[in-house]
């Protein structure tokens, strides 16, 4: 092998070394890149879970505020039924009381 060649091949040898630093250098990059990807969506995830979390808490206060509200409208219902009838005889009572009074 003469210098020529040797010159050569050192030369074809510091283009891979040189290729290989800069290959190394873009995947360092795209590595940290990717971290940081990685750790947005992570952020993204906590949020939406505690959101989901909120949601799912508002909901659960939302079906106990109805069954309360349903308790209430079913004793307005009872309440109804039994005052309504009371009321109205009351009612025709005084009626009768103020006209018997009034012809007396």
């Amino acid at each position: 092998m003469d210098d020529a060649q040797a010159e050569r091949i050192i030369r074809v040898l510091e283009e891979i070394r040189d290729g290989q630093r800069l290959q190394l250098e873009r995947q360092s990059t795209a590595l940290a890149l990717q971290a940081e990807v990685v750790a947005q969506q992570r952020e993204r995830l906590a949020a939406s879970s505690k959101a989901a979390g909120e949601a799912k808490a508002m909901g659960e206060r939302a079906e106990r505020i109805v069954a309360q509200s349903g308790k209430v409208v079913a004793g307005a219902r009872v309440l109804v039924f039994l005052a309504l009838p009371i009321a109205a005889t009351l009612l025709v009572f005084v009626i009768w009381w103020l006209f018997a009074r009034a012809m007396a």
